[in-house]
């Protein structure tokens, strides 16, 4: 009999939903410490490493000359665990409660080590200094603005806010408290308008204050200070394109049009779909877990309270497990990504390609994360977090989790190739992916829905050298001149089955990210199955 080929491009994310035999060629099952990139295809994630302003370790590069390749690399490997040991925790006890970057330079909050009261840190090349500030209650989930109250760009100011004590505000060197009047009741979020540099200041119970025009210290309501009551409990505040911001409560949303008081318009946008606490980040609009899934305003508009406003139909399941368990949010902007984080230390990536969702993953940083920024640093983004060791990380940085080695594993859905009553003989596989540098993969083909009745499949080792580039479109240092830039792994196969999938997984802590690109499976088609 003739043998046939079928080609499946990956491409999609997780689908937890559709029947088996109804899943797309290309969705996955699994797919771990891989991320849709904005093409759909599916990269492996970046490490991260510790982080307190001294130079990165995955920046170290062994100075002189080297005879070998494996000396150069011991000597890489020995600076580079040299300068990972010197970076030191944010000094104190407890979790992170909180990160900003202010003016290029980023701060950190922890308790100190009595657990008495928050000290606030900021990075140098020498490491977490001390800054002096007024006694900083214990504890807290902090939240933060940069923001000019002037409208001029060098009297920017950092604003904070943390549920345990007074909003305070920081120009760099001093750090007062806001004063509003209220006793006993500590503010939890906060905004600033960008046209009347008017602060909000969200409290529990569902009020939501808001200051004199370009005075944030001030709260008379003779001069345009005042409260909005929201009949829920207040979740986040976000400015959105065209001056609106949105107000996100537990169990309805809002929207607050105009630019000072005279002119608000608090709108219900919704009443009953919101936010679950530290879910909310802009993508252009805000995204965030409400208790039917994930969701943006526009589809919120869109759909109204059905479950059509919800763009993470296809992870459900995992969603409805996991929605009690977030710890915070992130973006990464170049990515155009979306990040979960929740307690048990796992973590949900959305990647976004303009306003479509290009596909879910599942990651782990094998630590909780309880804090999340991105911001910009000298013209480049950096994404930074922190944990319940007191270390500060910074994310998309480095090919470890702080120099220790982590697995990707992504499970395509079995498919039937055409016809899924026929029996076929499974001969080849070849994967095409696509490396700066090397790649080790194991690949374990899989039939007929992991039947028991199916025999174990051996292993297959995969080796993938790339980084190839073509003479004038790629950058001398970072192409191997000699190598392909699509990597083909041809491997040969044995096995008998209505459908098939492959298991493939990657363990490193030095390999640069792989993109998989696709399967070509050779197989004889059989006789109807009986």
């Amino acid at each position: 009999m003739s043998t046939s080929t079928a080609t499946i491009v990956f491409t999609g994310g997780l689908d937890l939903v559709s029947p088996s035999v109804a899943k797309k060629p290309g969705h996955c099952v699994q797919l771990h410490n891989y991320e849709p990139n904005t093409l759909g295809t599916y990269q492996r994630i970046l490490g991260y490493e510790r982080f307190d302003g001294r130079p990165s370790p995955s920046a170290y590069a062994p100075a002189g000359a080297f005879d070998t390749d494996e000396e150069y690399e011991a000597a890489y490997i020995a600076g580079r665990e040299l300068r990972r040991a010197a970076i030191g925790a944010v000094p104190g006890s407890g979790p992170i409660r909180g990160i900003a970057v202010y003016n290029g330079t980023v701060y950190a909050f922890r308790n100190n080590a009595g657990g008495t009261a928050k000290v606030m840190f900021k990075a140098t090349p020498t490491g977490w200094q001390v800054v002096t500030t007024p006694a900083l209650p214990a504890g807290g989930r902090m939240d933060f603005r940069v923001a000019s109250f002037t409208g001029a760009a060098d009297a920017a100011e950092l604003i904070g806010v943390d549920g345990v004590g007074q909003a305070w505000r920081f120009d760099g060197t001093t750090l007062t408290f806001i004063t509003t009047g209220m006793v006993g009741v500590f503010p939890t979020h906060l905004e600033v308008h960008p046209v009347s540099q008017i602060l909000f200041l969200g409290y529990p119970g569902g009020s939501l204050q808001y200051s004199e025009p370009g005075k944030p210290s001030g709260w008379d309501g003779a001069n345009g200070a005042g409260e909005l009551g929201l009949a829920d409990e207040l979740v986040a505040l976000d400015m959105q394109a065209g001056g609106a911001m949105a107000v996100l409560c537990r169990n309805r949303t809002y929207l607050l049009y105009g630019a000072i008081s005279t002119d608000f318009q608090l709108q219900d946008f919704s009443r009953q779909t919101g936010a679950i606490p530290g879910s909310t980040q802009s993508i252009g609009e805000a995204v965030y877990l409400d208790d039917r899934g994930l969701t943006r305003l526009s589809r919120v508009q869109q759909f109204g309270n059905f479950d059509g406003a919800t763009f993470s139909q296809p992870i459900k399941p995992l969603i409805d497990r996991q929605r009690f368990r977030v710890t915070c949010s992130g973006v990464v902007r170049e990515k155009n990504q979306y990040r979960l984080f929740f307690d048990d230390g796992s973590g949900l990536i959305c990647t976004f390609a303009g306003s479509e969702v290009t596909g879910f993953s599942t990651m782990s940083y094998e630590r909780v994360v309880r804090c999340w920024v991105s911001a910009e640093i000298g013209g480049k983004e950096v994404c930074l977090f922190g944990s319940d060791d007191g270390y500060v990380y910074q994310a998309e940085s480095g090919f470890s989790f702080d120099g220790q080695s982590y697995t990707s594993a992504m499970r395509p859905a079995f498919h039937h190739y055409g016809n899924p009553a026929q029996k076929k003989r499974f001969k080849k596989l070849t994967i095409e992916l696509e490396t700066a540098g090397r790649a080790n993969l194991t690949a374990v083909p899989d039939f007929d829905y992991s039947s028991p009745e199916q025999p174990t499949h051996e292993s297959l080792a995969i080796e993938a050298v790339g980084g190839g580039g073509y003479w004038d479109e790629a950058i001398w240092d970072q192409s191997r001149w000699g190598s392909a830039t699509v990597y083909t792994a041809e491997r040969y196969i044995s096995g008998v089955g209505r459908s098939l999938s492959v298991l493939l997984i990657s363990t490193s802590d030095r390999q640069p990210p792989h993109i998989i690109h696709t399967m070509i499976v050779d197989f004889i088609p059989l006789g109807r199955a009986r």
